[in-house]
């Protein structure tokens, strides 16, 4: 006990950072030893040696950093420090995610419930055994000799801001030269490959997780210090709404987690999808997401070309194809089983009501909350908006983890199913639940077709991003860079009314889509923005809409794409 209240603080920031860089991160060390890469045994050696250093140094390095706040502050953002990698830890070592910043923002969203059904009593568990003995130390520890103290004199402050400017060489210096090494290694054999700073930056504790929590807590700030609105292409363009849309009813579905590949109307050998199948007046295309997670990629797909920047953060220029439409006379309302509020707000919607609020409606009560409620929530607005232009935005669960808890009892058709995120999982549990899930999602697409049969509609479903189901990867939000093919797979489906196919120039629009789907075309969330304007007939003189970009654009020529991606 007295050993452990008298260790220095640097000797207990170097127990800390061994802790953290070296103890979890042993299943990143495991991964990447196992790793197939096309270089010598002794450079892989080399290489990975290098990481382990990298990250325990990177540790050290931070830890010290605390210090120049005082003893308690060292305490505090030491403690926050262990806890972060340790929860981090848990994801990273048993579903085997990588930490970007897709993943901090979605913990840091209002929409908890979605980040509670990953916490179970294993991940308490863990955070237990293995986040309290380094905080005992933390805490207990009566070392006094924190940096600032010992900064007293402008030698002894030169001496250690000289250890730290030292300690970050020794991390920055092999991780570059090995960064050098792939690039020449890059031009020789002409494969693109991500950058290997950035691959051993998402890869290890703490450096994954507070590069992403900075790049999120910098776009809070950009947004708020930016008091610049967003680029407005409604009065940016000019634009033509032909008279065929005077009572049009316009909806768009939003999916969660949902990919093409396990959809049967795409071929997978399961039948997950028999309603759509039996669409007659259906497009369906392989579609590419714009990134890897909800918040990220509802930034990027419905904005033109231009409307987001290439960032992390994915950073908003320009307002979305639904703000558009609601100038350009649409009425809309939005409904949703997730609280993305700061998009939702972007729509410009006459209404928005999330889960909670749709739960608590005297109507829903007794009901289990999940995406059929949306149905009933479209019928009540269409029959409020019988005349005239009329959105409907339904944003979804869908597929999301834990995938059982999106589907009732009667669509659990495929067994065994992984039952939750306190179950030890096999990939193929897993993929017996996300099919099943798949399979409802397909029931649900098909009840909202069901109540705009007999209207002049046309019906959108775009997923936001696919998933990694596997016993080595599961989930999303890799970073968009190194993420797998898998976390892109989305499917892109539009249906049309007959109603609405009676115009001819519908008509040819949408049996060129039909055409585009049979080819194999695959398009991109990208393409949303245009397309959605362009296959309604809205027009724009003046370049508002990108007829590359647009599906619906007559004689479109696009080529074909990899179906595999």
């Amino acid at each position: 006990m007295k050993i452990s209240r008298r260790i220095t603080q640097v000797q207990l920031s170097c127990f800390l950072a061994l802790y953290i860089g070296l103890f979890l991160n042993c299943s990143v060390f495991w991964r990447r030893l196992h790793e197939s890469m096309d270089i010598t045994p002794f450079f892989k050696a080399f290489a990975l040696t290098t990481e382990v250093f990298a990250t325990v140094l990177a540790s050290f390095f931070v830890l010290r950093l605390f210090s120049l706040g005082g003893r308690r502050a060292w305490q505090v953002l030491s403690s926050f420090l262990v806890l972060c990698s340790v929860a981090a830890s848990y994801y990273m070592a048993v579903m085997n995610i990588t930490i970007g910043y897709g993943i901090i923002a979605s913990v840091m969203t209002t929409d908890i419930d979605l980040t509670k059904e990953v916490v179970g009593w294993r991940f308490y568990l863990w955070v237990l055994l293995i986040g309290i003995p380094p905080l005992w130390f933390i805490w207990r520890n009566q070392g006094q000799d924190s940096l600032i103290r010992q900064l007293s004199t402008r030698r002894e402050a030169l001496r250690h801001l000289g250890v730290l400017f030292l300690v970050a060489l020794v991390v920055w210096a092999p991780v570059r030269l090995l960064g050098n090494v792939q690039k020449h290694h890059e031009k020789g054999s002409r494969e693109d490959l991500p950058s290997y700073g950035g691959v051993v930056t998402s890869a290890y504790l703490p450096a994954n997780w507070l590069s992403s929590l900075g790049l999120y807590v910098w776009a809070k700030v950009d947004e708020t210090l930016d008091h610049r609105s967003l680029i407005n292409p409604a009065t940016r363009n000019h634009w033509n709404v032909p008279a065929n849309l005077n009572d049009v009813q316009v909806v768009f579905i939003i999916g969660e987690t949902t990919r093409w590949d396990h959809m049967g109307l795409f071929g997978y050998s399961r039948n997950t999808t028999p309603k759509l199948a039996q669409e007659k007046n259906l497009a369906a295309f392989r579609g590419e997401s714009c990134d890897t997670a909800t918040k990220l990629s509802l930034r990027c797909m419905f904005v033109g070309k231009g409307g987001v920047m290439d960032n992390p953060q994915r950073t908003l220029l320009e307002q979305n194809v639904f703000a558009v439409l609601k100038q350009l006379g649409f009425s809309s309302d939005l409904y949703a089983m997730q609280s993305e509020m700061w998009f939702y707000s972007n729509t410009m919607a006459d209404t928005i009501a999330w889960r909670e609020q749709i739960g608590a409606e005297g109507h829903n009560q007794g009901k289990t909350v999940d995406d059929m409620l949306l149905v009933d929530e479209m019928v009540r607005s269409q029959l409020q908006h019988a005349q005239g232009k009329h959105l409907v935005i339904l944003h979804t669960k869908g597929s999301h983890y834990s995938y059982v808890q999106r589907y009732p009892r009667e669509f659990a058709i495929w067994q065994p199913e992984c039952m939750g995120v306190n179950k030890h999982c096999s990939a193929q549990t897993l993929i017996n639940a996300y099919d099943n899930s798949v399979r409802y999602v397909d029931s649900f697409i098909s009840s909202v077709i069901d109540q705009v049969r007999d209207k002049n509609a046309i019906v959108f479903y775009a997923a936001d991003h696919g998933e990694s189901i596997s016993d080595s990867l599961h989930l999303h939000g890799t970073p968009r860079n190194i993420a797998p093919p898998e976390q892109f797979r989305v499917p892109l489906l539009v249906w049309a009314s007959d109603k609405f196919l009676q115009t001819p120039e519908n008509a040819q629009r949408f049996g060129q889509l039909q055409q585009q789907a049979k080819e194999g075309v695959v398009h991109k969330h990208t393409e949303l923005f245009d397309s959605v304007l362009g296959c309604l007939g809205i027009t724009s003189p003046d370049g508002g809409i990108d007829a590359s970009r647009n599906w619906c654009a007559l004689q479109n020529t696009k080529g074909k794409s990899d179906p595999t991606l």
